[in-house]
């Protein structure tokens, strides 16, 4: 994509999980997609996601035993998500090594990219959990040490975080504390909508755009033409709105 900015000149911001970077190992939905993907097994045993034996006979069937599985996943515990995860991996006969398309940026390409200026770097944790069923001790560790990594790598102190998954229920007040500790200004979720002056800083909306969007749809979009989907100017993103701490300005 960043050839295609390029020659339009069209500013862009990339999130990154921190951890994996310059390495063969993958985050932790991209190795679940790997491993049912991959595995000559036919069936797999979800009992621990509540989801009993499901077959694994056909692409179909396999895409939707990876869907069903990461949803289950990501609302557990995250010490609990990782013990499970890592039950169903080996269960799969999965081994870390070749991503295949999930391969992360090397720092090296990491800093071509933002060599121009015209794209920037920002943090997205180190290892992509869900904040919200993090204990604190993680929830401050994947945000600082994401920040203090692009800081490093980029010269730069981040001031915008973006939440890994992004739903509201996916981050609290434990996560934005550590963001302003931060000194990170404002931060996105996944919640559609516009965003403005009365939203939360640190829980901002945004519009999502699929690879099948064509640019008729996407313009329909962002110009607030598709209100109940997306939340348009209102709807959604007054419910992101939160009351202003004394003394502070937005």
């Amino acid at each position: 994509a960043v050839p295609v900015l390029r020659d339009l000149t069209l500013p862009a911001a990339v999130f990154v999980a921190t951890g994996p970077m310059g390495s063969d190992q993958t985050l932790w939905p991209d190795r679940l997609w790997l491993a049912i993907a991959r595995t000559s097994a036919t069936e797999v045993d979800l009992s621990a996601l509540g989801l009993g034996t499901r077959s694994l006979g056909g692409t179909a069937a396999r895409g939707g035993v990876y869907a069903a599985a990461v949803d289950r996943l990501k609302d557990l515990a995250d010490a609990r998500r990782i013990a499970v995860l890592q039950q169903i991996l080996a269960v799969l006969g999965y081994r870390d090594g070749e991503p295949g398309p999930f391969e992360m940026l090397s720092w090296g390409e990491a800093h071509e990219i933002i060599s121009d200026g015209l794209v920037t770097l920002h943090p997205h944790t180190v290892t992509h959990p869900i904040l919200a069923r993090c204990s604190d001790e993680d929830v401050e560790r994947e945000i600082v040490d994401s920040c203090s990594v692009l800081e490093h790598e980029t010269g730069s102190k981040p001031t915008i975080f973006a939440y890994p998954n992004g739903r509201l229920h996916d981050f609290d007040e434990r996560a934005k504390d550590v963001l302003r500790g931060r000194g990170v200004r404002w931060a996105l979720s996944t919640a559609p909508g516009f965003a403005d002056a009365h939203c939360d800083p640190l829980a901002l909306p945004r519009l999502a755009v699929g690879s099948d969007s064509s640019f008729a749809y996407f313009r329909l979009m962002v110009s607030g033409g598709l209100p109940r989907r997306y939340g348009g100017g209102r709807g959604i993103t007054a419910a992101l709105r939160a009351p202003r701490p004394p003394g502070v300005r937005r």
